[in-house]
C-alpha cells in the first residue's frame, strides 16, 4: 500500500493473450480481481477468511471499464487499486491498469504519471451472505477500510457480531 492506493504487478504470459499476442479483455478482470485480494490481505482482512469466519463476501454488482491501450505477451503490468466508499453493504472501488515506462517490475510505490494507463475500472461491490442476500460489510473489513480513512456514516456504531452492521441496526435473525 502506498497511501490509499495499493499496487499489484502482474506480468502478461501466453496464456492471457488471444492470437495477435494482445491481452484478451476478459484477463482484465482477473488482474483486477487479484489486484482486490491482495490488497484485502494486506490491509489483514484475506477473502477467504472472512468468509470463513463471517458467512459473507463480496460480488460484483457494477463493473465499468474503459479501455485505452492494449496490453501484450510479456509485458509487466501494474494494477493500482483504491477503495473510495464504504457505505452499508456496497464497496466502491476503483481500479487502474498500467504499462510502466520502465518496462520492468516497478516496486510498489514507484510507479509515476508517464506510465501509460491501459484500461480504467469502477466497481461497485456487494457484500452478501451465504443466501446471496445484502448484507453489512463486516466489522473487521469496515475497520481495515476505515484505517484508509473511508467508511460509512460518521458516528455509526458497528455491532459486536463481526457482520458490520450498525448497533441499532434490526438483527436478520
Amino acid at each position: 500500500m502506498v497511501g490509499d492506493v495499493h499496487h499489484f504487478p502482474v506480468r502478461v504470459y501466453y496464456e492471457d493473450t488471444d492470437a495477435g499476442g494482445i491481452v484478451y479483455h476478459a484477463n482484465y478482470l482477473r488482474y483486477a480481481e487479484r489486484a482486490r485480494t491482495e490488497m484485502l490481505r494486506v490491509l489483514g482482512v484475506p477473502h477467504a477468511e472472512q468468509v470463513a469466519t463471517t458467512g459473507v463476501a463480496f460480488a460484483v454488482r457494477r463493473c465499468m471499464m474503459d479501455f485505452l491501450a492494449p496490453a501484450r505477451l510479456e509485458d509487466t503490468l501494474l494494477v493500482r487499486s483504491r477503495i473510495t466508499s464504504v457505505t452499508g453493504a456496497t464497496v466502491l472501488a476503483e481500479q487502474t491498469i498500467y504499462r510502466p515506462q520502465s518496462g520492468g517490475i516497478v516496486p510498489p510505490g514507484q510507479a509515476t504519471e508517464d506510465d501509460q494507463v491501459l484500461v480504467r475500472l469502477t466497481l461497485k461491490l456487494a457484500c452478501i451472505n451465504a443466501q446471496g442476500r445484502a448484507v453489512r460489510v463486516p466489522t473487521p473489513m469496515a475497520r481495515a477500510f476505515a484505517r484508509l480513512g473511508i467508511g460509512g456514516a460518521e458516528g455509526e456504531k458497528i455491532n459486536s457480531k463481526g457482520d458490520g452492521a450498525s448497533a441499532d441496526a434490526p438483527s436478520e435473525e
